[in-house]
């Protein structure tokens, strides 16, 4: 099988210092894609920091390591488990173009006139993760307030994380086997299980946090595995502790950050999770 890979957020930063002078070659270009979550999150941040030089390096070095004849941007979350629960794309609300629009622009932002208006339109970005983060902050909240409340320390809450699937999607959860729901997205249940879990177990956790709101990017970037011909390529091993029995797992990849920083360890390192992806059966879903 034909194995693609993405890079969570963190990873998404690394390349963009291994690869500001360097670039990557075509063979493994070609299978880069690009999550949404990381991508925004980066220009976001250039709205965050006072100068934004080094953002500015990993937004430019996005030409050096992904698709050399046009970077794949993959859908939003809530686009993607739109088109795992229908099996068909979501209708256009103009988002997702106005999204890649932004995207493609972004990456040709070159001259200084045109930087400097990348760090206006950074000011978009910041609006569209922060709403994204705090929307989903605000979901899990209600559900860890509800169970504190009935005073549960252990529970399968598989029936509610379902049903919040379907109502981001706009659907009848009576519309699809909740057992295909979590075989499809087995990662991502089983991570937010383990957030979960984390969040019972502390009085003091606080959801709307932004160190908590951050942790909700990486739930979300877990529902791209759903299609197992793609990998995502991470530096954050929380990511193994807490996927440990989904059928997904191993296409979560943990790669050092020193060598994800580096052009000539990160091309090995992707090297070997194409050997790796080869070796891989085909699963049935």
């Amino acid at each position: 099988m034909l194995r693609h890979f993405y890079l969570d957020t963190n990873a998404f930063r690394y390349f963009g210092e291994a690869f500001a002078q360097q670039i990557l070659p075509d063979d493994l270009r070609g299978r880069m894609l690009i999550s949404p979550l990381s991508a925004f999150e980066v220009f976001a941040q250039l709205a965050r920091e006072n100068g934004g030089d080094d953002v500015l390096q990993q937004i430019r070095a996005i030409r050096n390591w992904s698709n050399p004849k046009r970077c794949v941007l993959l859908p939003w979350p809530d686009a993607w488990l739109y088109q795992v629960w229908f099996q068909k794309e979501k209708p256009d609300d103009s988002f997702t173009k106005r999204m890649e629009a932004a995207f493609n622009w972004c990456l040709e932002a070159n001259t200084p006139d045109s930087l400097a208006e990348l760090k206006k339109v950074a000011v978009d970005h910041t609006k569209l993760m922060d709403d994204f983060k705090r929307q989903k902050a605000e979901q899990f909240k209600a559900m860890v307030d509800d169970m504190k409340q009935q005073k549960l320390k252990a529970i399968d809450t598989t029936v509610v994380w379902f049903v919040s699937i379907a109502n981001s999607v706009g659907a009848d959860p009576k519309s699809r086997p909740l057992a295909e729901i979590v075989s499809a997205f087995s990662a991502h249940h089983e991570f937010e299980q383990a957030k979960l879990q984390t969040a019972l177990a502390n009085q003091e956790y606080n959801p709307l946090s932004r160190k908590n709101q951050n942790d909700i990017i990486d739930t979300e970037q877990l529902v791209y595995l759903s299609d197992e011909s793609l990998c995502m390529i991470t530096a954050d091993s929380g990511f193994k502790r807490k996927v440990t029995k989904s059928k997904q797992a191993d296409q979560i990849i943990t790669v050092p950050a020193t060598d994800l920083m580096v052009a000539k360890k990160a091309e090995a390192a992707l090297r070997e999770c194409v050997l790796f992806a080869r070796n891989q059966p085909h699963r049935s879903n």
